[in-house]
């Protein structure tokens, strides 16, 4: 079987080619630099402005003496109020300025599976990672080989996640939890809409599209249309697909270049 020809924006490897369609740009760095920059100024703000309220003066000095009038008991409790709020205020802007920075620098971390693949599937494999079809619809991962096609998906970090009474919620701000789809049904709702997309260009010939959601969180479970695989077994897992028979080296190649051209937004 010869190696799938690809151009385009590729990470090379030994073996196995990856097709990264959304690398991270300097620009997003910057913003998440901004964004951390931004929470150490609050945060030494805050520590400032509390010890100026409460080792300085600063707010001693306004508290009425003797008889206070009416404006002085104003002054006074105005003082205090700004003493406790303000300083309070910027410290906690600052932690959550803080914890949407780390939140936003992991998410520029690479989370694609494909890539630790590449030594373990042969140059007749190609991943595309953040594949955005005809529709709208992004797919995580998708691997092609000589099996036909496999849709890769991944669960929601457990502390931004939860599964109860058969439902699966996210966390979103201010700790509220909102329904999202069950990885299971989304990684086979990806695979089926792959499957339309291929029927709709060549209807002569029906590529075998597999869904699989990689986890080692034994609160998924697979179905009868979703596989589940731990990331130790992926590339076995991948490896172990049955060839598709009618699967030529052609069609396979000119299956890439369809993948290749959508990834590029053609």
């Amino acid at each position: 079987m010869c190696p799938l020809l690809l151009a385009g924006p590729m990470l090379h490897h030994r073996d196995m080619q990856v097709i990264a369609t959304r690398p991270v740009r300097v620009a997003d760095r910057l913003a998440v630099v901004r964004m951390g920059v931004s929470a150490v100024l609050l945060l030494l703000t805050g520590v400032l402005v509390g010890w100026l309220c409460l080792a300085t003066p600063l707010v001693s000095g306004a508290q009425p003496q003797g008889r206070p009038t009416g404006m002085e008991v104003a002054t006074g409790v105005f003082a205090w109020a700004f003493a406790i709020v303000v300083p309070a205020g910027l410290l906690l802007i600052g932690l959550a300025r803080a914890v949407g920075t780390v939140e936003a620098w992991g998410a520029l971390r690479p989370r694609t599976m494909t890539p630790r693949l590449a030594g373990a599937l042969g140059p007749d494999h190609m991943a595309i990672t953040d594949l955005v079809l005809p529709g709208g619809r992004r797919i995580h991962e998708l691997v092609l080989g000589p099996f036909g096609l496999a849709i890769l998906s991944e669960v929601p970090p457990p502390s931004m996640s939860r599964h109860q009474d058969g439902r699966w919620e996210l966390r979103a701000d201010r700790g509220r939890w909102i329904p999202i789809e069950s990885p299971t049904d989304r990684a086979a709702r990806d695979a089926e809409r792959v499957r339309g997309w291929l029927t709709s260009d060549d209807r002569d010939f029906l590529v075998r599209v597999y869904a699989a959601v990689v986890t080692d969180d034994p609160r998924v479970q697979r179905t009868p249309q979703c596989a589940v695989v731990t990331s130790r077994d992926l590339a076995s897992w991948l490896a172990g697909l049955s060839p598709q028979r009618g699967l030529t080296s052609a069609r396979r190649e000119r299956l890439a270049q369809m993948l290749q051209s959508v990834a590029r937004g053609h």
